[in-house]
C-alpha cells in the first residue's frame, strides 16, 4: 500500500502539505521530528503536571495546519478513485490514512509525556541532593548513603574530565608571545612561525587521614570513595584512618573493590573505633612513622570534626 501511495505522488505530482508527505511516506523518527520541531514554541517548560498533557499537546498540534491535511487526503483518494481502483481498494487506503493520522496526534501526546517524565526525574535528582546536601551525613538512612554514592561517583567523573581536558591543552601548549614576536620581525613584523610553551606537570601524591569515628563516619566513607575514584590522576595516594589509633589502609584499596575496601577501612582497620576520637596522638604517630616520606610534592587531606575530646593537642606534631 506504502509502494502503491509513493507511486502516486511521483506520477500525480501531487502539491502536498509537508506533514501529509510526513504520513505518507515518513518514518516514525521523521515524524518524532516534526513533532519536536512543533514542540519548540509550545512552552513546555511550563510543563509541571500530568494534568497539563492534554493542553501541551493541544499546543503542539496547532502548530500543524490539520485542513490542509484533511484536503489533501481528499485529493489524493480522489486521484486514486480516477486510476480505477474499486470500493474496496479505496477503503483499506482511506482507512490506512486514518490511521497513521491518528498514530502521529497519539506520538504528539506521548511526546509531552515523555517530557513530563523527564523533567520530574531531573527534578527528583535535583531535590535528591538538595536533600542530601542540607542533611548530617551522620544522620543518613541506608538508602540516603546509596543515593549519596551515586553523586560522589558523579563528582569524580567530572574532575577527572576537567583535569584530562587541563592535561590535553597543557599538551598541545600556549602561545609563546615573546618568541613568536621576536621571530616575527624577520618577516616584516607578521607572525609566520608559531612557537607555543608546553609545561610538563608532574602528578602529585596524596595522603588521606580519615577520621572513622561515629560522627564523621559516613563523611569519611564517601572522601575515601572520592579519593578511590581518583587515583589516576595522582601519582601516589595513600589512605589512613584514625579515631585515636592511626592505621594505613591503602593496601586494602590497592587489593579489594572499592566497596569492600572502604568497609574494611570503616570497620575492620587495627583501630580501636568504639574510643574517643584523639586528633593529637593520631598526628603525633603519624608525625614519628611518615613525616620523612613526604616532599613537596605531597598533599596531605585531613577529614575530621577537630574534636580532641580534651585530649593532649600535641601542637608540636
Amino acid at each position: 500500500m506504502k509502494d502503491m501511495l509513493d507511486q502516486l505522488l511521483d506520477e500525480e505530482g501531487l502539491e502536498l502539505d509537508e506533514l501529509t508527505e510526513l504520513l505518507m511516506r515518513g518514518e516514525g523518527s521523521q515524524m518524532e521530528m516534526a513533532i519536536r520541531s512543533g514542540g519548540q514554541n509550545a512552552g513546555l517548560e511550563r510543563l509541571m503536571y500530568f494534568l497539563q498533557v492534554g493542553f501541551f499537546s493541544r499546543r503542539i498540534a496547532d502548530n500543524f495546519d490539520w485542513s490542509a491535511i484533511e484536503g489533501d487526503l481528499e485529493r489524493i483518494m480522489k486521484a486514486l478513485e480516477q486510476r480505477g481502483l474499486d470500493p474496496g481498494q479505496l477503503a483499506r487506503i482511506r482507512n490506512y490514512l486514518e490511521l497513521r493520522l491518528e498514530a502521529f496526534k497519539r506520538m504528539i501526546r506521548q511526546h509531552v509525556e515523555r517530557e513530563l517524565e523527564r523533567r520530574a526525574y531531573r527534578q527528583g535528582e535535583k531535590l535528591t541532593r538538595e536533600v542530601l546536601a542540607d542533611k548530617p551525613l551522620f544522620a543518613l538512612t541506608p538508602d540516603e548513603i546509596s543515593q549519596m554514592k551515586n553523586v560522589v561517583a558523579r563528582l569524580a567523573r567530572k574532575i577527572k574530565d576537567a583535569l584530562a581536558l587541563r592535561q590535553r591543552q597543557e599538551h598541545k601548549g600556549r602561545l609563546d608571545s615573546r618568541r613568536t614576536t621576536r621571530k616575527s620581525l624577520q618577516y616584516g613584523g607578521i607572525p609566520m612561525e608559531i612557537f607555543l610553551k608546553r609545561r610538563h606537570r608532574e602528578k602529585p601524591k596524596l595522603i588521606t587521614i580519615c577520621d572513622v569515628s561515629d560522627s564523621v563516619r559516613n563523611a569519611s566513607r564517601f572522601m575515601l570513595q572520592l579519593v578511590w575514584s581518583l587515583q589516576e590522576c595522582f601519582s601516589r595516594v595513600r589512605s589512613y584512618v584514625f579515631v585515636s589509633e592511626i592505621a594505613e589502609v591503602t593496601q586494602a584499596f590497592n587489593t579489594y573493590p572499592v566497596e569492600r575496601a572502604i568497609e574494611w577501612a570503616l570497620k575492620g582497620a587495627p583501630v580501636d573505633y568504639h574510643c574517643r576520637s584523639d586528633f593529637g596522638f593520631a598526628f603525633s604517630r603519624f608525625s614519628k612513622t611518615e613525616l620523612d616520606s613526604l616532599d613537596r610534592k605531597t598533599t596531605i587531606l585531613v577529614l575530621g570534626d577537630a574534636r580532641n575530646n580534651y585530649n593532649d593537642p600535641q601542637a608540636w606534631a
